[in-house]
């Protein structure tokens, strides 16, 4: 089983299978299982980064105000996210699947 510190990871690009940013991992979810706890998705981009903060109504009228507009969550499985290079996270799939599943 392989170890990984993720408050390390929180802030780092993640890309898409084509090699096109999504955004940055922002928050990770996960749940308690007995006595262990699993990572279940995480959670990217700056959607993500004001409900980590607990400022999510703050933080929609920034992103409105700034033009993004309808800024949405983006949510990447567990599974779905390729971590053997720890310092170049990517997706196993494309920014456009990750649309089409919202």
């Amino acid at each position: 089983m392989n170890e990984v510190q993720l408050e390390l990871l929180l802030g780092k690009q993640v890309y898409d299978l084509d090699g096109k940013p999504v955004g940055r991992l922002e928050e990770i979810r996960a749940e308690t299982r007995g006595t262990d706890i699993y990572v279940v998705e995480y959670h990217l981009g700056a959607y993500s980064l004001f409900e980590r903060l607990s400022a999510l109504a703050i933080g929609r009228a920034v992103l409105t105000a700034m033009g993004a507009g309808r800024c949405r969550k983006k949510s990447v499985p567990w599974d779905k996210l390729d971590m053997c290079d720890l310092e170049h996270l990517r997706m196993k799939y494309s920014e456009a699947a990750l649309q089409a599943s919202d």
